[in-house]
């Protein structure tokens, strides 16, 4: 807990700084710049010393708070409203057939070789051979 000197001192510091704040001034540079400063401007500008805000009363907190509670309410109703419009979208694009796929380089696809098979003609030993019309040996020619 804090000892009552030191919160007096304290609030007593805050009042003393709010008490001496520095004035703002406001004034248009050469550029057309507008320039805020605690500092007075340079020689030669005209400057504009702006009043301390005042703190707000009651009723402009109350309008306040109405504004920022309306200003809530209308952001969920936005929101709510986003969301029911994508899922409206989500759903239309779920009804539609894909996008066909367009190539436009054609691409090489290897396709398999089909080799018929080789048949070869059965091998035959000499003594599966058949007889022979005429003979061997015939040297009468």
């Amino acid at each position: 807990m804090i000892p009552l000197r030191v919160l007096g001192l304290l609030l007593a510091g805050l009042a003393w700084q709010a008490a001496q704040a520095a004035p703002l001034y406001k004034w248009r540079d050469s550029a057309g710049r507008i320039t805020y400063s605690s500092l007075p401007p340079p020689a030669g500008f005209k400057a504009e010393q702006l009043k301390d805000a005042s703190q707000p009363d009651a009723e402009a907190i109350r309008q306040a708070e109405v504004r920022a509670r309306k200003a809530q309410e209308l952001a969920r109703e936005m929101e709510a409203a986003r969301r029911a419009q994508e899922a409206e979208d989500a759903r239309r694009r779920a009804l539609q057939p894909p996008a066909p796929i367009v190539i436009e380089k054609p691409v090489y696809v290897p396709q398999p070789i089909y080799y018929p098979p080789v048949r070869h003609p059965p091998r035959r030993h000499p003594h599966d051979r058949p007889p022979r019309d005429r003979p061997p040996h015939d040297r009468s020619r």
